[in-house]
């Protein structure tokens, strides 16, 4: 039996060591995404080894914040507002994405004072996030999902079902590349853009992979997504703002809500109607 060698691209190993996540990707690393996985577990194991400070600072460093932020809203605003703080971050990641930012309201208080008292006069009655404090979490969640993995995706895609789901986010990058080629020839602009782009595939999950695809550096990579949130949650912010000035609609008014949040649901599933047809369209085409 001829024993298989070990490619070149992997790193080597101590005779009687092995790392079967590394060595032989389960589930959790699909066969065609096998590069980036090496890749970016090799990365990850370089990192650790020559900057271990700057590689636990960007793994427990988020975590630690997103702790501290919360803690500093409860003590401030109460729990009452931290709730729906969490209602708005799982409403965004689970479906509205950028758009929840629209939903946001004007009202604030009138000195900083009376920011404590100003909260919990409004969590007693109905009324949602102004749309600075959506505009914030929406980019603190941004920018907190690409830095880990940016600097950890190989750590991330060892993770069951996360891993793949993850792995699989490269191939709309791949798509995207191939239909709009001058993002590789201004990868910068076009990392950005495709971060700013409201639709699932992108963002900056999608773009932290995507990144890796147009051979930027890390550095760059975060750079953009950074140019990319800030564009993409400002339009949201001042679109809003400009929804609010129509006749009749009030954001603390549930039916406007209900109505507004059927019309974002609306269009997002437009949209990514729209990106599937898209993507079988230009398949068709590479089979013809």
């Amino acid at each position: 039996m001829t024993t298989p060698t070990t490619p070149s691209s992997l790193p080597s190993r101590p005779a009687g060591s092995s790392d079967p996540i590394v060595d032989r990707p389960g589930t959790h690393a699909p066969t065609p995404n096998d590069d980036l996985y090496h890749r970016e577990t090799r990365f990850g194991e370089d990192f650790k080894r020559q900057y271990p400070i700057t590689w636990w600072s960007t793994l427990i460093g988020p975590f630690l914040i997103a702790a501290g932020v919360i803690t500093t809203i409860i003590v401030i605003k109460g729990e009452a507002f931290a709730l729906k703080l969490l209602g708005a971050a799982l409403a965004a990641f689970f479906g509205l994405g950028r758009f929840v930012i629209l939903f946001g309201s004007d009202q604030k208080p009138d000195s900083v004072a009376d920011a404590a008292e100003y909260a919990s006069e409004t969590a007693r009655k109905f009324s949602f996030m102004t749309s600075g404090e959506l505009f914030t979490m929406v980019t603190f969640m941004d920018l907190f999902a690409a830095t880990l993995l940016v600097f950890h995706a190989g750590f991330l895609f060892k993770i069951p079902k996360l891993g793949p789901a993850l792995l699989k986010l490269r191939e709309e990058g791949e798509f995207f590349m191939r239909v709009q080629p001058w993002m590789r020839r201004f990868s910068f602009i076009g990392l950005a853009a495709f971060v700013m782009f409201p639709i699932a595939a992108t963002g900056s999950v999608a773009g932290a992979l995507f990144g890796q695809l147009l051979g930027m550096s890390r550095t760059s990579v975060m750079l953009a997504i950074i140019v990319g949130t800030l564009l993409g949650n400002g339009s949201m912010f001042y679109l809003g703002k400009a929804i609010r000035k129509i006749p009749f609609f009030d954001p603390n008014n549930p039916l406007s809500l209900i109505v507004g949040l059927g019309v974002v649901i609306l269009i997002i599933i437009c949209m990514g109607l729209y990106y599937s047809r898209l993507k079988k369209k230009y398949a068709d085409q590479r089979i013809t």
